[in-house]
């Protein structure tokens, strides 16, 4: 990985080693590597474990799971092997199952959503439905506490605040189905004072530190006990503005504790243009 390059172009970036103690305006990105297979094309969410990444288009591609080498090249095609609606999101539990997101709602007509687990060693799958308090909601970011509880940001334009959603229960627990509460809320507001709709979210692999971001901007928080909700919902410890990313949508952590920033495009060229972007914490 080379360590310092402009923010910008297509392919998988890199931020530079960012201490999150205050606020930050800016930060230099590189890129890492340009996933080039055309299944990619749509890509909406990304986890990393290892050296092994995983990675989703949402609608219309969502149907199967690839799995990347750190050069972003596919090593193998996973099906996902349940019906889907819309994936937007993923994360990898403790166990190393891949969580898939299958949250989108862009009529928000869907009172229950659904995670699907997908054991790649064993091709094994879970669906677990889960239940609003309120109705239907739109969500695009997605992340799961250490425990393997779900948390779940809905995505809101004109400025609201984006409501928080989880639950006690986990995933990897017997139930089918999880009823969820509101457990707080969220503002994603830049340095410049602009506010956008939540695209992604993640955790790292300690679960000490967590990221939620926009198409435009990045957020990350302090995570206290393994308190992801309670993180989301407080103040951020840092706030960068992202690369040029017109379709930003995926952020996930490597467990050396970089910050990857995938986007479906780069507004230049068809090749979907994931941003692996290393931002170290200590």
């Amino acid at each position: 990985m080379v360590r310092t390059v402009a923010a910008c172009g297509i392919g998988v970036s890199v931020l530079a080693s960012c201490g999150v103690t205050q606020p930050e305006s800016t930060a230099a990105f590189e890129t890492w590597c340009t996933p080039t297979d055309p299944g990619l094309s749509e890509l909406s969410g990304l986890a990393w474990t290892g050296d092994t990444g995983y990675a989703i288009g949402d609608r219309g591609s969502d149907d199967r799971l690839a799995v990347l080498d750190r050069a972003c090249e596919v090593t193998r095609w996973v099906e996902v092997g349940v019906e889907t609606v819309d994936v937007e999101d993923m994360a990898v539990d403790r166990a190393g199952i891949v969580w898939l997101a299958d949250t989108g709602d862009n009529d928000s007509d869907r009172d229950s959503v659904t995670l699907i687990g997908v054991d790649v060693r064993s091709d094994r799958r879970t669906s677990v439905s889960l239940r609003y308090p309120d109705g239907a909601h739109d969500v695009e970011a997605f992340a799961l506490t250490p425990s393997g509880q779900p948390v779940l940001i809905t995505k809101v334009s004109g400025g609201a605040s984006a409501t928080i959603y989880s639950s006690a229960e986990s995933v990897t627990a017997s139930s089918q189905l999880i009823d969820l509460a509101r457990n707080g809320t969220v503002s994603a507001t830049a340095p410049d004072g602009s506010s956008r709709p939540i695209t992604g979210a993640a955790v790292d692999a300690d679960a000490t530190v967590g990221a939620l971001r926009t198409k435009k901007d990045l957020f990350v928080f302090d995570i206290a006990d393994g308190d992801v909700a309670a993180a989301f919902s407080g103040a951020p410890t840092g706030v960068v503005e992202g690369p040029d990313q017109p379709q930003g949508e995926a952020v996930a952590f490597t467990d050396a504790g970089e910050l990857l920033l995938a986007s479906e495009a780069d507004g230049a060229a068809d090749l979907p243009a994931v941003v692996l972007a290393p931002f170290h914490h200590s």
